[in-house]
């Protein structure tokens, strides 16, 4: 990773910056059996596993499929899922999630969204730190003609703001994050805490924790919690 601060940061917000795997997992067992389908739904050890050898789980589809929800299940689980998520489930920020924004943000640093989760998922539960993101650079996975994939968004940021990709950071939690920032030429900060890094990558700098993002990014020491 550069050694100057990044121009622009990105953040994924699933395993992020909300704690939601273990409520994914829930709606999933809840659905399989409101669809009495017989599925072992995998513990959350299992499914961080799962998709650190490289399961693809997102957009949300995805990862009713990626559990054998059947093709055509998994379109009405989908639906339930948009309409329930944030209001029956409700993942919570992870701790310090605000201050490691603000810290980014002190030294004049944009900051972004690309999430492949849905606005209405996303916007009620990080509640007051969405007005620490600028509006050109918040993509999520909505419906219809005018979706884009992660790596579309992240190249229409930096359009946006006018910055080389080189000098923009994605701050993701799985190996498809970890993909799309290198097709859209951004540096790749992974998070251990999420759904899929292990921590034991060499090829990208890891944060072990909320309070470490800043520090790598701004080039910190690092200091033990």
């Amino acid at each position: 990773m550069s050694q100057t601060v990044p121009k622009c940061i990105c953040f994924d917000v699933d395993g992020v910056l909300l704690d939601s795997l273990p409520q994914h997992l829930k709606i999933c067992e809840d659905l399989a059996e409101q669809f009495h389908l017989k599925l072992k739904i995998p513990s959350i050890a299992e499914m961080r596993a799962r998709i650190s050898a490289g399961l693809i789980v997102s957009p949300m589809r995805k990862f009713f499929l990626a559990l054998d929800f059947p093709p055509d299940v998994a379109d009405r689980a989908l639906e339930e899922y948009r309409e329930n998520f944030a209001s029956r489930y409700s993942p919570q920020a992870f701790p310090g999630v605000r201050e490691m924004l603000l810290r980014l943000r002190e030294r004049q640093v944009t900051l972004g969204l690309v999430t492949s989760n849905i606005r209405a998922n996303v916007v009620p539960l990080l509640a007051d730190c969405m007005s620490l993101f600028d509006d050109r650079c918040q993509f999520f996975d909505e419906p219809g003609a005018d979706a884009i994939d992660k790596v579309q968004a992240l190249s229409r940021t930096a359009t946006i703001l006018r910055l080389k990709a080189a000098d923009c950071v994605y701050v993701g939690d799985q190996p498809s994050d970890e993909a799309a920032a290198n097709s859209a030429g951004f540096q790749f900060l992974g998070v251990a805490y999420g759904w899929g890094v292990t921590g034991m990558e060499d090829r990208f700098p890891v944060a072990q924790t909320v309070r470490e993002i800043p520090q790598i990014l701004l080039h910190e020491a690092i200091v033990p919690a």
